[in-house]
């Protein structure tokens, strides 16, 4: 390889040996680097390994090609193609045996000198070696050598005139005789022995493709073709051949050899080689003049024949092992997708292409991928808590305990959501008070078609909306206080509609609230009870609730204190009083205590310390509001807290929005935030039978919690839930009925 770029090739037998050879043969061993400073006389190769100079071989110039002896006996044995055609046999100082010292400097000589272009060992013969020459209008461009041939003493003096030096006629090792000559009058560019027979030489000739069958040497299948060069067996596929020329790789299948299966064209310099990765089925690493970037083509998708009117469909990638120009590389015989390269001057770099991922989730949430061999999977945790897991592992588990289907007590599904999640419970209470809202109007015989029945489903964004100009406005002190202080409050039919939503008050025009206290008292929900109590002006009642929450097994010893600044309220705006109240509220935790504190030390018709703790729940402030705020206020304030909820997807807005389309638009915030379809799927169904059932958004969600069910294989969920759905929305037409005989 005089004045050209150097090659590399890795040892056949040595998995931690690569030779590197241009006007020398320099042997390597690679390590891994143990530590960041180099031992004398070793290169970096990579963060993880080094390579250290074994010997050098100056033996052999004028080298054109080299091909590694393929049996691990004589292991370092190397044949090595001159400018002058001859094939010399050499070693690089590793053997001792005496097999080795037979062979080494053995020569074999054609009958014209011309360069040597390619060499090639049979892989299971091991004793034949194929040469590859330029053309000689009297000889043959294919050359057979059996390295176990013995010297011909009168074959010495003919060949004396193509030797290039008078130094070559003391070795005396010369052969002359080939054991099969083939391409009479051609040039040979490229070889390789087909690995499903080996009698098949491939035959890169000058202007086509050849197999040569040795037993028939007189016959030959061949195609002809500029794409030449560099001919090779996928490892892994014995029928597939690449080839190339200039800057085109043809792919071949033997059992179609008429034309390539593949054309790869995109190069825009030439190439100067094309190898199949050893360890990876399907992947052709190319390498183009002047440049540092090697393409990679996995073709393991397209194992079999391709029809004539169909290419296969490849993956293509660049990888950059180094800055500099490459020179030559070579791929690992056993480690996964690495590589050696190496640059004009010889610089060296160590280098494995990571695979492309590909990811997989299963039905039930698992995640698997692949990365070369290597199959992964990674499951949720057991132990997560349910607001850890992921949407679809909440799903799952909530259609196994029949959530959404609770049809009696409507209010219940939160429980079966696993009641941990403060949206779900607001949503299911509203969905409960609109539903029993109207059982009660119709078993009343009160309905209000036109008037309340289709209201309630429209949200108290709009119920109140209806109430402009009917609100009267009544003065009440706060009860259990010695200091009477007026406070307006406002009342009118929509108003009461709206706190029986928001679940203060029951049905009917009955406003005692001191039934959904005791349902807080029950739940140990002190802190809220005692709220909703100052919030309907009974102080007493606040007090006792919070010293009964102070005595009770998990309550707040805290309480106490709260009841017992509670017990001195006066409505001075300059007492000792409302500044130690004030200083109070900044040190609470609970918001319903802070809030408590705000109204009470709050001017009659302003109450932003109650309305805009984002901490209470959201129907609790509404249902303030709608008793202290005139209608202009109210109006506005539930418009902002509509828009916040939209925009939030907050579940709590809907008890806002209603079953309309605000409360579609709010749903849908909701899933693109969560992505949970099995909550917006039966939320919507409840909707008044028609319009939000229309919508394109909900038939969506509907269709993939189905498609989900099926996913998980929950058959008979999935009928139940189509037969709630048409219960709920005579509109969906139930699938057909598939006899099968």
């Amino acid at each position: 390889m005089s004045g050209s770029k150097p090659d590399i090739l890795w040892a056949p037998h040595h998995v931690d040996r690569f030779v590197v050879c241009d006007s020398e043969l320099s042997l390597y061993h690679i390590d891994s680097a143990v530590s960041s400073e180099l031992k004398a006389g070793s290169l970096r190769l990579s963060e993880e390994t080094t390579a250290t100079l074994l010997s050098i071989n100056s033996d052999t110039p004028y080298m054109k090609c080299v091909a590694w002896y393929p049996k691990y006996d004589p292991e370092c044995l190397l044949a090595v193609g001159q400018a002058n055609g001859r094939v010399v046999l050499t070693s690089l100082g590793q053997d001792h045996n005496s097999k080795c010292k037979d062979l080494i400097g053995k020569e074999f000589v054609p009958k014209h000198a011309r360069q040597c272009n390619t060499l090639a060992w049979n892989p299971l013969d091991s004793n034949w070696l194929a040469a590859g020459l330029d053309k000689h209008r009297a000889d043959f461009s294919v050359l057979i050598w059996d390295i176990s041939s013995k010297y011909a003493p009168e074959t010495a003096v003919a060949t004396e005139k193509v030797r290039l030096s008078a130094g070559d006629a003391e070795a005396g090792l010369v052969v002359t005789k080939p054991l099969y000559e083939l391409g009479q009058n051609d040039a040979c560019l490229s070889l390789c022995w087909l690995p499903r027979d080996q009698k098949l030489l491939l035959a890169g000739m000058h202007r086509n493709l050849a197999i040569f069958d040795l037993r028939n040497t007189s016959q030959k299948i061949f195609v002809n073709t500029k794409a030449v060069q560099g001919v090779t067996v996928d490892p892994y596929f014995h029928d597939r051949v690449a080839s190339f020329y200039e800057g085109q790789v043809a792919i071949w299948d033997l059992r179609k050899f008429e034309k390539p299966v593949l054309t790869l064209t995109e190069q825009p310099k030439p190439l100067t080689k094309v190898a199949w990765c050893p360890t990876r089925t399907g992947l052709l690493a190319t390498l183009t003049r002047d440049s540092n970037i090697i393409r990679l083509y996995d073709m393991q998708h397209t194992p079999t024949p391709i029809g004539d009117e169909t290419e296969p469909t490849i993956i293509e990638r660049s990888v950059q092992p180094c800055e500099n120009y490459i020179a030559s590389f070579a791929w690992h015989p056993t480690s996964q997708n690495r590589m050696v390269v190496v640059t004009p001057n010889r610089t060296m770099s160590d280098f494995t292409v990571f695979e492309r991922i590909s990811l997989a989730w299963s039905p039930v949430t698992s995640l698997m991928w692949a990365c070369g061999r290597h199959l992964y999977e990674c499951t949720e945790e057991g132990k997560a808590s349910s607001l850890e897991k992921d949407i679809a592992t909440k799903m799952r588990l909530r259609a196994l305990s029949r959530y959404g289907l609770d049809t009696e007590q409507v209010w219940r599904n939160h429980l079966l959501a696993g009641n941990e999640d403060p949206q779900l419970k607001s949503l299911w209470y509203t969905l409960h008070y609109i539903l029993y809202f109207i059982v009660y109007t119709e078993d009343m015989d009160q309905k209000l078609t036109g008037n309340k029945g289709p209201l309630v489903y429209t949200g108290i964004k709009s119920i109140v909306k209806s109430s402009l100009g009917t609100t009267e406005n009544l003065r009440h002190s706060r009860s259990g206080s010695d200091r009477q202080a007026d406070i307006i409050q406002y009342l009118s039919e929509e108003r009461s509609l709206a706190l029986q939503l928001c679940g203060w008050i029951k049905k009917g025009t009955d406003l005692d609230v001191e039934p959904f206290l005791n349902s807080l008292e029950q739940e140990g929900d002190w802190e809220r009870a005692a709220a909703v109590a100052l919030f309907n002006l009974d102080i007493r009642r606040a007090i006792q609730i919070l010293n009964k929450g102070a005595s009770s097994g998990k309550g707040d010893l805290n309480l106490n204190v709260v009841a017992m600044a509670l017990s001195g309220y006066t409505d001075e705006k300059n007492s000792l009083w409302r500044e130690m109240c004030s200083t109070l509220r900044l040190q609470l935790n609970n918001p319903y205590l802070c809030a408590m504190f705000a109204f009470l030390t709050s001017e009659s018709g302003s109450y932003d310390g109650v309305l805009y703790e984002n901490n209470v729940a959201v129907r609790d402030r509404v249902a303030f509001a709608c008793k202290f705020l005139n209608d202009a206020q109210l109006n506005r304030f539930i418009e902002k807290l509509t828009n916040e909820m939209k925009e939030a997807g907050n579940l709590e807005g809907i008890l806002l929005t209603g079953l309309t389309k605000d409360g579609v638009d709010l749903m849908e915030s909701y899933v693109d935030r969560t992505g949970d379809v099995q909550t917006a799927s039966y939320c919507m169904l409840q909707g008044s039978p028609s319009d939000v059932l229309k919508d394109e958004r909900v038939q969506y969600w509907i269709e993939n919690y189905r498609n989900l069910l099926d996913a998980w294989r929950f058959w008979h969920k999935r009928a139940e839930f189509d037969i709630h759905r048409s219960k709920l929305d005579p509109s969906s037409k139930p699938l057909a009925q598939v006899n099968i005989n």
